[in-house]
C-alpha cells in the first residue's frame, strides 16, 4: 500500500524524496484551489485533452432514458508520475505502469519526470507513446524545468509561491534544473586564440581557477572584448600522457566515442599541449556554431580572473547566433 504525501516523509532514496516534494506541491495547490490544479494539468499536458477536476453541474441534461432537472456528475481520471534523477527510463517499468492503470478511468495520463538533457523527447519515447496510446493512455515526458514553469503560472498565493521558490532552490542545488542552458562562460584566451580558431579551448583539469561550471555558451575574451560566441558541444578530459579519456559533460546528443575521438584529434594539433599533458590532465572544450559579436568590457584593466560567468543572459536565446546578436555592441556592465 502506498504512503500518503507528507511534509515529514522519511524516504532515504533521492528519487522517492523528490517525488514526495513534487506531489506535496500539487496536493497543496489542489487544497488551495481545485480549479488551479485543473489549470496545472492543462498546462502540463501538450494535448487537447481537457481534464476536469471536481463535479460539474448541468440542467436538463438528456440521458438514455430521462432528462433530470439537475445533474451533478464527475469524470474520473488517473495521473501517474514516474520520477527519475537521470533520464534513464526502463521500457519494462513503463509497460508495467501502463498495465497498472484503472481501465475504467475516463482519462489516464503517465508523466515521465526527469531532467532531460535533449529537446526531442517525443522522438526519444516514440515507441512508448504509441504503446500507451493503444491503451488510451497519454504518456508524456516532462522536465523539472517545465514542471516548475507550469506551477509558476498557477501558484498565486504568497505561501505557495514561497514554497515554490524553495523547491526551485532545492532542484538547483541537486542539479535538477538545466541552468547551464542559460550560462555564458567568458574565458581569458589572449594566449590561445589560435586554438579557438580551430574550434577548441584547452586548460588543465586540476580544479581551482581551471574549474568550469557546465555552460551552453563559450565566449573567448581578448583585447577587452568577446568577439565571438560559441556553443559548447562537450568537455572531454584527457588523462596524463594521452592515456584514458572521459566525458566531463556534454550538451549535444553525440556519441561519447565520437566526442572523445574529436578531442584527441584536437589535442594532437598542438605539441605544447601534448607536452603539457605529460604532467597534468587536460580539459578539451569542443566548440561549435561560431558567431561574431562585440561584447565589450568597458571598464579599465583586463579580467580580474581567468573566467567570468554571465547568468541568465541567454534565457530568450535558442542558439549562439541569437545570443551573439543580443550581445553585439553591448557592454559587460549592461548585464552585471
Amino acid at each position: 500500500m502506498g504512503r500518503e504525501i507528507s511534509l515529514f516523509a522519511d524516504y532515504h532514496q533521492k528519487e522517492n524524496s523528490l517525488t514526495n516534494y513534487c506531489g506535496l506541491l500539487m496536493k497543496m495547490l489542489y487544497e488551495d484551489s481545485p480549479r488551479k490544479f485543473e489549470e496545472l494539468l492543462a498546462t502540463l499536458l501538450k494535448t487537447d485533452t481537457n481534464i476536469i477536476v471536481g463535479p460539474t453541474f448541468t440542467q436538463q441534461t438528456k440521458t438514455v432514458k430521462s432528462i433530470p432537472d439537475l445533474a451533478i456528475t464527475q469524470k474520473s481520471f488517473s495521473v501517474f508520475f514516474e520520477t527519475k534523477t537521470t533520464d534513464w527510463f526502463y521500457e519494462d517499468q513503463i509497460n508495467r505502469h501502463i498495465a497498472g492503470f484503472n481501465q475504467t478511468a475516463d482519462d489516464k495520463i503517465l508523466f515521465l519526470l526527469s531532467n532531460f538533457e535533449n529537446d526531442n523527447l517525443e522522438e526519444q519515447f516514440d515507441k512508448e507513446i504509441k504503446e500507451a496510446k493503444k491503451h488510451k493512455i497519454i504518456l508524456q515526458p516532462l522536465t523539472f524545468e517545465d514542471f516548475v514553469g507550469s506551477l509558476e503560472q498557477v501558484c498565486n498565493s504568497e505561501y505557495l509561491r514561497n514554497l515554490l521558490d524553495e523547491f526551485k532552490l532545492y532542484l538547483d542545488r541537486n542539479g535538477r534544473l538545466p541552468k547551464w542552458k542559460y550560462l555564458l562562460d567568458v574565458v581569458s584566451c589572449s594566449g590561445t586564440l589560435a586554438e579557438i580558431e580551430q574550434g577548441v579551448y584547452m586548460c588543465p583539469d586540476t580544479g581551482g581557477a581551471y574549474s568550469h561550471r557546465r555552460a551552453k555558451y563559450f565566449g573567448p575574451y581578448s583585447a577587452k572584448k568577446v568577439a565571438d560566441i560559441f556553443e559548447i558541444n562537450a568537455i572531454v578530459v584527457i588523462e596524463k600522457n594521452l592515456s584514458d579519456a572521459k566525458i566531463k559533460w556534454k550538451n549535444k546528443n553525440i556519441k561519447d566515442e565520437t566526442l572523445i575521438e574529436q578531442a584527441r584529434q584536437k589535442l594532437q594539433n598542438w605539441q605544447w599541449r601534448i607536452d603539457e599533458n605529460k604532467s597534468v590532465p587536460l580539459q578539451v572544450f569542443l566548440l561549435d556554431n561560431r558567431q561574431e559579436t562585440n561584447f565589450v568590457k568597458e571598464t579599465s584593466g583586463g579580467m580580474l580572473q581567468s573566467k567570468k560567468y554571465f547568468w541568465d543572459i541567454p534565457t530568450d536565446c535558442k542558439n549562439s547566433q541569437e545570443l551573439a546578436e543580443k550581445l553585439r555592441d553591448k557592454n559587460w556592465g549592461d548585464y552585471e
